[in-house]
């Protein structure tokens, strides 16, 4: 699997003997993609287009990202410091989005089928553009993405292990996070997204 050397941040952990890989990033740019995400928490993703190709998502890998988004939430109720990013006191709950899941699915998919672990894919597409093609328009964004973990419980560790995930899961301004966990290669994606 390509690995970019011009990630924002990455980290290499062992776990037993699964190496996994984690990745970080953020945005303060405005998007301008359609409306925002403000779905309620609708697990669907929106039909067609761009998010055709994730739209009959397997439920157990559906399931999986459920318990991420509710451990994140516990996360967030309590705080948590996160290293050289600082301490982060207790944050609303993320809701989840369904306009970020298909966006964080089609991103697990692709860099499985195309064989690379990176925010940008081999077309130069960021995050914010697969937000954006998703439907969702932010203010603010970031991603995590992890290679590896094969349980909710894993991913979240690694991810809460590492200064940059573990500030993008805390970050008070986030509002909405969509989750994609491909099974067969053990890729996960989260984004995080407040509208504008």
């Amino acid at each position: 699997m390509r690995v970019s050397s011009n990630l924002h941040k990455s980290s290499f952990l062992v776990t037993g003997l699964a190496l996994a890989m984690l990745a970080a990033c953020t945005s303060d740019d405005p998007g301008t993609g359609g409306p925002p995400a403000a779905d309620g928490g609708s697990v669907d993703p929106p039909p067609g287009g761009y998010c055709g190709a994730v739209a009959d998502w397997p439920a157990t890998s559906a399931a999986l990202e459920g318990q991420v988004l509710d451990l994140v939430n516990q996360q967030r109720s309590q705080g948590a410091d996160c290293g050289s990013k600082g301490a982060f006191g207790p944050a609303e709950p993320l809701v989840q989005s369904a306009q970020l899941d298909c966006a964080a699915r089609a991103h697990a998919l692709d860099m499985h089928e195309r064989d690379y672990f990176e925010h940008t894919n081999p077309d130069g597409e960021a995050p914010w553009d697969r937000m954006e093609r998703a439907g969702y328009s932010y203010s603010q964004a970031g991603e995590n993405i992890a290679f590896g973990p094969s349980s909710s419980d894993a991913v979240m560790q690694q991810w809460m292990s590492s200064d940059d995930h573990c500030a993008n899961i805390m970050n008070p301004d986030f509002v909405h996070s969509g989750i994609g966990y491909h099974a067969e290669s053990r890729l996960w994606t989260q984004v995080f997204g407040t509208p504008r």
